[in-house]
């Protein structure tokens, strides 16, 4: 088992169910990781990481990243105090200087930063309709001419998968029952047409069997 593994195991069966599954938390952070790389990230790339939790996608681009250059969202604090205190040193964090923010609206105007990616992983998968038109209203505010969107989602086979609820389904700050949820691709387009972006699957599995989309000015 790798260190962070290890770490992992150990936060979660001290603080419970984290919101992501223990048993692919490095396989998935590493993942996520890879896909920005794939995407062209550099070390002085500016990163914001939407829904962030308990930061095991942190754990690889907190490192990799120049200082002051991660971001993240995450309206649950708690998580992010549980993965800062088992995944990192505080050495390590006063070196890298990550910023967070605790806000459930997916505003990323506070950090007065335009970032170069944003990632949201595993958060289409429990965000209503109304949250991910959120997402893309700061993307479209607050990337670079060049930014790159990465989310990851579980696409709707037929309309009765098409989500319409209005609230968030999974465990949050004020949940703790768990659930995914499913959207219509033609939906997520329609989306980004109305906002100056273009949208394309990206090939493959992305991890925990969702498949990642990528979202850039058109």
């Amino acid at each position: 088992m790798s260190q962070v593994q290890a770490r992992a195991v150990e936060m979660m069966s001290q603080h419970g169910f984290l919101g992501v599954p223990v048993e692919t938390f490095e396989d998935a952070g590493r993942r996520q990781f890879v896909a920005l790389l794939g995407q062209g990230l550099c070390p002085e790339s500016r990163v914001l990481d939407i829904g962030c939790g308990c930061l095991r996608t942190a754990y690889w681009l907190v490192r990799f990243l120049d200082p002051n250059c991660y971001h993240g969202i995450e309206p649950a604090r708690a998580r992010v105090e549980y993965g800062l205190e088992y995944l990192f040193t505080p050495q390590l964090l006063a070196q890298k200087q990550p910023r967070f923010d605790f806000n459930p609206r997916f505003d990323s105007s506070m950090f007065r930063t335009r970032f170069d990616y944003f990632l949201a992983g595993s958060i289409w998968t429990h965000a209503s309709k109304w949250q991910i038109e959120a997402t893309l209203d700061s993307f479209v505010r607050d990337s670079t001419p060049t930014g790159v969107f990465l989310p990851s989602y579980l696409p709707a086979s037929n309309p009765d998968e098409d989500y319409r609820g209005d609230h968030w389904v999974g465990t949050s700050h004020e949940s703790d029952t768990p659930g995914v949820i499913r959207h219509s691709l033609s939906w997520i387009e329609e989306q980004c047409r109305k906002r100056g972006l273009r949208v394309e699957e990206v090939p493959g599995e992305a991890f925990d069997s969702q498949y990642w989309l990528r979202v850039t000015r058109a």
